[in-house]
């Protein structure tokens, strides 16, 4: 009895150090003070919580999730657990974006398949694992991720805005873009995105007649109309997002073809200055 009281004494200073080490973001000395405490009092769900925080910031993320699951089957209907494995969800998710933006995407895909098998019912997950596989140029992989994302949040438009650089992509995607086209008729997004999928321009001139600051639309419509409209919409297209390079570069084309030397070169120089090219 007197051993086990030692013991848990010894597991609250252990937790207490390792706590604030993750203050102080030293994730490893913070891992070897946690893993300890977990070591002398195994049956502490509070205990696997903080180790799997170590863990996930030492970079191991299925021990991480092994230990929130742990403190789960510890106490299934503990509020603090609950709130724990839902700040837990986040805690991945940012740090997958975190490697994202750091362009570590094999490490954030490993992660994040993690995550998503912990956590298969959050969209955002799903949403970044598209991200981390389409970063490495797998596309069809990151289609179904993000389909995986739409169908957990059919009515979260930023979902649907991430297949905008894949489209098209087949009749599943085509479904899905229509059902929420049709159910948010008011929303330029789903036409312009529609448009896409089916390479159909009267889609654009939809999605641009519902909102003329939408300038994705007025470019991507540029391309099937005449050359004085073509010319206007990219005008407006750089008025609306002046570091849009790909506007500058149709613009520079199109002055150049009516003998509008000097706009031409205007627009190319921009082109280049936004590109970085020579």
């Amino acid at each position: 009895m007197l051993l086990a009281l030692l013991l848990q004494i010894g597991a609250e200073e252990w937790l207490a150090k390792g706590l604030e080490a993750l203050k102080a973001g030293h994730a490893n000395e913070a891992r070897i003070a946690l893993e300890e405490a977990v070591r002398q009092a195994p049956g502490q769900p509070v205990m696997w919580l903080a180790v799997a925080e170590a863990r996930l910031r030492t970079g191991d993320a299925g021990e991480a999730v092994a230990a929130m699951e742990q403190a789960g089957r510890l106490a299934p209907g503990s509020a603090m657990v609950q709130r724990g494995r839902a700040m837990f969800a986040r805690r991945m998710g940012e740090t997958g974006q975190g490697l994202l933006d750091a362009r570590q995407e094999k490490k954030a895909e490993a992660l994040l398949r993690e995550a998503v098998k912990a956590y298969p019912g959050e969209a955002e997950l799903w949403r970044l694992l598209g991200l981390a596989v389409y970063a490495q140029g797998r596309n069809a992989d990151a289609v179904t991720a993000f389909l995986k994302a739409i169908d957990l949040a059919p009515e979260e438009e930023t979902l649907y805005a991430g297949l905008e650089t894949l489209l098209p992509a087949g009749k599943e995607v085509e479904r899905r873009l229509t059902g929420y086209a049709e159910r948010h008729p008011g929303s330029p997004m789903g036409w312009y995105l529609l448009g896409l999928e089916r390479g159909d321009a009267a889609l654009f001139e939809k999605a641009w007649a519902l909102d003329a600051k939408f300038w994705p639309a007025a470019f991507a419509l540029h391309r099937s109309v005449a050359p004085e409209r073509a010319v206007a919409l990219l005008e407006r297209v750089v008025e609306l997002n002046p570091e849009y390079g790909p506007a500058y570069y149709a613009l520079a084309q199109l002055y150049a073809k009516a003998g509008q030397r000097e706009k031409a070169l205007a627009a190319r120089k921009r082109h280049h200055a936004l590109s970085g090219t020579p």
